[in-house]
């Protein structure tokens, strides 16, 4: 059975992870998390890295801060390329 918890949100609009229920699911602290709405709420989970152009989750790596994939990584190569050769 899932472990349940009771938490109110902070003025603004905050929520601490208990440290037992972080620890179960392999959250510690400075890990990055997604919010993503759903039918029941919201779903807190592990940040899973995602291309800011195309939102493919494979091939991605951080750019000057934006997760961007190979695919798109090559085609704004390519086009800074043909831009500026």
């Amino acid at each position: 059975m899932a472990l349940v918890k009771y938490k109110k949100l902070t003025k603004s609009r905050g929520v601490t992870v208990p440290k037992d229920l972080a620890a179960n699911v392999g959250l510690i602290g400075g890990t990055a998390v997604d919010l993503v709405e759903c039918d029941e709420g919201i779903l807190l989970r592990k940040h899973v890295p995602s291309c800011v152009f195309c939102g493919s989750i494979e091939s991605v790596d951080t750019v000057k801060g934006k997760e961007v994939c190979a695919k798109c990584a090559g085609e704004m190569r390519k086009e800074i390329n043909e831009k500026y050769a």
